[in-house]
Order: C-alpha cells, then structure tokens, then sequence
C-alpha cells in the first residue's frame, strides 16, 4: 500500500497543535495545583497548604504569590522563622499583598529581631487598612517588640533539668513533672455564664492540701461582662463549701488575656500568663506577690528571659520549697505542642548580657543540663596540663576524661569566639555610625564606645583563641577508636590542624621512606585536607588588564571568606592593595556590591587573616561564612567545622 505524502506545512500544523495541547495541559495542571493549594490556604488548613505551595515554588521559585504563601504557611505553624523571612522579604518589595509586611514583622517577632520587627509592622501601618491594623492589633505588637528588645538585653542562667513535649490539650501532665497538685479542668460549679456561653473550661491548679489555702484561683469570663478572660479567687469556707468566684484587682487583670495562675502560699506569690502588662510577645509569664495586711497585690513582675519568649509561656508551678519550677512554652514546637521545662533558677546569678541576635536565640533554646558547676578554667586548663606530663606521671590516663574535659573546653571556647564577633562587629558598626554623624559631642560618644568594645573583642578573641589551643592539644592526648593501637601496620605520618594522620606501612616489619615508592594510605576515618587560599604581598595584583574578578563561586562544603566592604558602585582593580584573591559579588535586584577576599576552611586561620586585612587599612572587615553555597552565621560554621571534633 502505497503511503500518501505529508507536506512541510501540514506537518508543521500538527506539531504545532501537539506542542499547543500539551502546553495547555501543563497550564491546566498548574492552574489546578495553584486552585487547591490556595483553598487549603484560604481556609487556613496550613498543614496541608505548605507542601503543596512548597511544589509550586520549587517549579516557580520568584512568583510572589509562593513565596508569601509559603512563608506565611511557615509562620502559622510555627515552623523555621528564619526560612520564612528569607520567603517574605522579596515580597514585600512588590504589589502581591501589603500583608507581607505583617507576616514578616510576625517572622522576625518569632526570630528574636525584634528592632527589625517594629520596622516591618511600622510600615504594614502605613500601607494596611484600619480594620486590618485593628484586626492584627499591630500596635500591641509593637509594644510587645519593644518589651522584647528590654527584656533580652540581659538573661539569667536556668539550670534545665529536665524537657518533655506535650499536647496542649493534655496540661494535667505538667503536674506530674513539678509541684504537689494537679492540673485539672475547671468544675462546672466554679464556671459563670459566660464561661459555659463561650464553651471556655480552663486549666486550674488544685493544691494537694487544700486546708493550708484559704484561697484556690482559676481564670475565666467576668459573669455579664464582654471582657477578655480574668483571674478569680475562690474562698475555701469550711474545707467543703466554696465561696463565688472574686475577680482580682486591676493590677493584675488587663484588658487583655490573663489564665493559669497558681499561688505558691509559702511565698505568697501569684504566678500567672498575661497578653498584657508587658508581655515581650503571646502569654508572658508573671508574678505578683499578696501583701495580706494591707490585702493587695503588688504591680506584676514580668519573669524575664529566658523563661518567657515571643511564644506562649504558661503553667508556671514552683515546687513544695520554691527551689525549682516548671513551666510550658510553645517555642520550638508543633501547633498544639508544648515543651514541658523543669528549670533551677540562679537567683544570685548577675545577668548575662547578649550582643545580638544569635546569642539570644541560642539562650532560648533552653538545653538540658544537668551538670554540677564547672571548675575555673584555669584550673581545668591545669589538670589537663599535668595529666599530658608523661614523665612526672606515670599512669593511663582514662579516655573518657580527656573526652569531656575536651567537650568543656571547646564549648567555653566556642562561646568567647561568639562574643568575639559580635563584639567586633558592634564595633564595625559603631565605626559607619561614626563617619556619617555631623554632631561633635555624639561622635566623640561613638569614638569612647568604639575603644571601649574594641578592647573587648580583641581580649575575648585571646580568651577564645587559647581556648581552642588547649582544647586541640588535649584531642592529640585522646586514643583515636578507630585506629587499634595493636595493629603494627598502621603508623603516624604526621599533624594536620590538630588531626593526627596514619599510614600503613608499605612494606613487611619497616615503613619504607624512599620518594619515589613511598605511598600514603590514610586511615579510612581521615578526609583530605583543603588548603586555603590567601595572600598579603606588597603590590596588587589586579589592574585593567587583570580586573576584580566578578561573581561569587560557592564550593561545596564549609567556607570561610573575609568580607572587605559594601559599595554602592565597583572600586577600582586596585583599591585593595596587595590582598588577594578579592572578588566581587553584586546582591541580586539591587546596586549593592559585596567585595570578599581569601578562602578558608579554618575559623583560626580567617580570624588570622582578619587581623592582618584590618591592619591594613581595612577596619571594617569581618569573616562571613557559607555552607553549600549558602550564607550561615559564624557561630552555625563553628558548629560545621568542629562537628568531627566532639566526641
């Protein structure tokens, strides 16, 4: 059978109509992903909405719509805030939604940022409709930022005993884990009207020995009235009958939202979780002390940070002598969980003061540790001295101390190195802040703080420096597991940054040194050693013919890099004298230009090269660094770079 022939243009036609179809099939299933996600979103199914927003912006990583879907997806169930502000911030830059403002106020709120918070939720004022602004009570958040940045300028050490989650419709668990009582939904006798109108059953608190409390307290809805929830007191009349319930005193009660008190009647004081008062962001934790002459209340006391947070923090119960306690905290949990923390507090502890925001985050996270107080380091630093001196002591030494007198070193080390940089860059930013004041008296201000923190990152740079010295030459004294010390194969080679290095050797009962046949196998557990990159000659070795190179290259893996300056414009090929290599990377929809030098893949080594960069003209040089290609904090590289270290 003869086959007809096909002309050119009707062929054409057909691709055409081919290619046509399945592009409106791929439309079509987008338009319906994009149709079902945003119904899950609308109807505030979050749980749901976030994979499927999360899929679309994998496909569409710049459309506005995903990224503040997601991000706002992100923050509702409370999930990496950090994440969520790297979604929101494009946004904000676009018409998509003037409610990218809020919930990046909301994001950096949650993240500690709180000066950058008020910003955000400043500028939602300017673009927001009033009956948003009302709806979100943006002012109220605003406050409550604002408590947030005076609450955690200083913190006070817990000691964390113990942490366990729970599920916030199960409280009656907190009881058990401190106190003499139990938690308990609040009787139906002890409810008003507006309690069972609202369907509101609270938690309460039930002393074990009622006897010794003349009084119980709940929280609950003022009977007749339209206020937000209240504290009460119930009269115990005969151990049997109970009084009604007696609302407290405008010192404690707010307009805002006041539950779960419980009353230590050894101290007298009220513990309770307030929106109001000076909460630092949700329920904030509060105590007011019963004066039972004068029968009033003292002005309530915000608990302070680190027990209270942006989150919610409640159920705080204190044990039969008050020397420990225990509280909820929805931080760093699921929506409808809760983290269950036993605590000890120092209350002869002077506060430690944080420099930014790292350092406040890492003290939220509340870690358990129930470890005896530290010896001095100095002493530690003595005895691991003296147990390295062979020759004045002849005895094994136990791996497991060495391993944990390690542990201890390297954690004091890793939190001076943390101070040191933001003591360092408090002092570059002073620097800028310097330069661009017109007004004498507040320039020669910045100038006496600029010694002053100046003075103090270089000492604790010392500290830290020493630190991680000693706790590097006190890893050379631990037995390496995996390398058996019977095997007479396996022989040193040598040192890299602290790391011992084996080989076998390569022939029968000798190591065989001769160049040309000598052969190096590692220990399986040894990885190659990437070497840095940087230079400081007398000239520089960029110019016309050999320009800056543009465009930041990311290897894999963990990398350090000084950063020179930001620039509104290129500087010329020789702007940085002598260092190299320097390279410049513009930050993507805007004129700001970055300009880094060397890589690194030890923090010793970048601060080294810091010191001789900063010497060199450039003061207002600091060491960034990057994972995968992606910009972290120094203190999430430390992390990286001595995760091989802990043992």
């Amino acid at each position: 059978m003869q086959m007809k022939k096909i002309s050119l243009p009707v062929l054409m036609i057909f691709v055409l109509i081919t290619c046509c179809s399945f592009l409106n099939a791929q439309e079509s299933d987008k338009s319906d992903r994009r149709a079902e996600a945003l119904r899950k979103f609308s109807e505030k199914k979050y749980t749901e909405a976030l994979p499927m927003y999360r899929q679309l912006l994998n496909e569409f990583p710049k459309e506005p719509e995903y990224l503040y879907c997601t991000g706002v997806c992100i923050v509702q169930l409370n999930g990496d805030m950090e994440e969520a502000i790297r979604l929101l911030r494009p946004v904000t830059g676009t018409d998509y939604s003037h409610l990218s403002w809020f919930f990046l106020g909301r994001a950096l709120h949650l993240y500690y940022a709180f000066d950058d918070a008020i910003k955000a939720y400043s500028r939602f004022i300017l673009k927001g409709k009033a009956t948003e602004i009302k709806e979100y009570d943006v002012e109220r958040l605003i406050e409550m930022a604002r408590n947030g940045i005076e609450y955690t300028r200083l913190g006070y050490p817990l000691m964390v005993q113990q942490v366990e989650a729970v599920n916030t419709d199960e409280l009656h668990e907190a009881a058990a884990i401190n106190g003499t009582g139990k938690l308990m939904k609040k009787p139906i006798e002890f409810c008003s009207k507006t309690d069972i109108r609202n369907g509101y059953k609270p938690w309460m608190f039930l002393p074990a020995y009622t006897e010794i409390n003349e009084y119980i307290f709940v929280s609950g809805y003022e009977p007749g009235k339209k206020n937000n929830k209240q504290i009460f007191r119930i009269r115990n009349l005969n151990h049997e009958t109970w009084g009604f319930p007696e609302p407290l005193n405008e010192s404690v009660n707010t307009i805002y939202d006041e539950e779960f008190p419980y009353f230590d009647a050894r101290s007298s004081t009220l513990y309770f979780s307030s929106k109001g008062h000076s909460s630092m962001g949700g329920y904030d934790i509060f105590k007011s002390v019963y004066d039972w002459n004068s029968k009033t209340w003292s002005r309530p006391e915000n608990v302070g940070f680190p027990v209270n947070s942006p989150y919610d923090d409640f159920v705080y119960i204190t044990d039969e002598l008050s020397h420990s306690a225990s509280f909820i905290s929805t931080r760093a949990t699921q929506p409808g969980m809760g983290n269950i923390y036993r605590i000890k507090p120092d209350q002869d502890a002077l506060g430690v003061r944080f420099l930014n925001v790292d350092e406040i985050r890492m003290a939220s996270l509340l870690q358990v540790n129930i470890k005896p107080a530290e010896p001095a380091i100095s002493s530690m630093i003595n005895n691991t001295d003296a147990m390295k001196d062979d020759s004045t002591i002849n005895m094994p030494v136990n791996p497991s101390i060495l391993k944990s007198d390690y542990n201890k070193i390297l954690a004091m080390a890793l939190v001076l190195q943390l101070r040191a940089d933001s003591a360092a860059r408090t002092t570059r930013d002073l620097r800028v802040q310097a330069k661009e004041t017109p007004n004498d008296s507040t320039k020669k201000q910045l100038i006496s703080d600029i010694l002053k923190n100046d003075k103090e990152a270089k000492s604790l740079q010392r500290e830290a420096d020493l630190l991680f010295s000693e706790a590097r030459k006190l890893k050379e004294s631990i037995p390496l597991a995996t390398t058996p010390v019977s095997d007479s194969n396996i022989v040193l080679s040598g040192q890299v940054n602290g790391i011992k290095i084996y080989q076998y050797k390569s022939g029968i009962g000798q190591v065989n040194t001769t160049p040309e046949s000598h052969v190096e196998i590692p220990a399986p557990a040894v990885k190659a050693v990437k070497t840095d990159v940087f230079n400081h000659s007398g000239s520089s070795q960029y110019s016309d013919a050999n320009p800056i190179p543009a465009g930041l290259k990311h290897d894999q893996g963990l990398v350090y890099r000084v950063q020179l300056g930001v620039f509104s414009k290129t500087k010329p090929n020789n702007a940085f004298g002598g260092i190299s290599p320097v390279v410049y990377d513009q930050v993507p929809g805007s004129s700001v230009i970055k300009y880094y030098a060397g890589i690194f893949y030890s923090i010793n080594n970048v601060i080294k090269a810091l010191e001789i960069i900063r010497s060199e003209g450039f003061p207002d040089a600091f060491v960034v660094a990057f994972f995968n290609g992606q910009l972290i904090t120094t203190e999430k590289a430390r992390e990286i770079e001595f995760a091989g270290y802990k043992l």
